[in-house]
């Protein structure tokens, strides 16, 4: 009797192991495709914010200049969000154990994305003001000054903020998603190898 309750213990903290082992690999599946998803999009945005800004100018002149403060925005920009994903990856790993009780694992989830949100568009806002200082000494009069602000400021950034942020959102979503399958096949194994719920 007691060899039977040695086995269900030894399969009780295995399953437990497979459990957290594949919370573990969920994690990193899901942050995996959201630094390929957002590393695509700024990869984009080079070339785009480039013809947007001649257009604007209404010149080719200083294109490479141009291009090079572009570089510069994308390229910080790019590191802030790796830093918030960084960051996003250890509460994850320490929210884990949540997985079963997805009640208390959402609101958590969902301040850990307003942190994100709040810190991307606090940092994004200062950068964007560096690159229009760096841009507005490239032979630009008062109207195309404003014009380029205007871009800039109300349309391109608020734009790339909102496609990064839909896609750590949907990401989260999931996440969640996948939490539950998981935990649902790990209490699936548990009935089937030692006969509990």
């Amino acid at each position: 009797m007691n060899k039977d309750l040695d086995v269900k213990k030894q399969l009780e903290v295995k399953n437990k192991e497979i459990y957290h082992n594949k919370l573990n690999l969920d994690i990193e599946n899901n942050l995996e495709v959201l630094v390929l998803t957002i590393d695509n999009l700024l990869n984009s945005i080079p070339e785009m914010l480039s013809l947007k800004i001649l257009e604007i100018k209404e010149s080719f002149a200083d294109k490479e200049e141009i291009n090079n403060h572009i570089d510069l925005f994308v390229n910080s920009y790019r590191d802030k969000v790796k830093e918030l994903i960084d960051n996003k990856e250890k509460f994850l790993k320490e929210n884990k154990l949540n997985a079963s009780n997805l009640e208390v694992l959402r609101p958590k989830l969902e301040k850990n994305y307003n942190e994100f949100k709040d810190k991307l568009e606090d940092y994004s806002t200062d950068l964007i003001k560096i690159l229009i200082k760096s841009l507005e000494k490239y032979n630009l009069d008062e109207f195309k000054k404003q014009r380029l602000n205007s871009y800039l400021n109300s349309i391109f950034l608020p734009n790339l903020n909102k496609k990064i942020l839909d896609i750590v959102k949907m990401r989260d979503t999931i996440l969640v998603n996948t939490f539950n399958e998981t935990y649902l096949k790990y209490l699936e194994i548990n009935r089937n190898t030692i006969g509990i719920n």
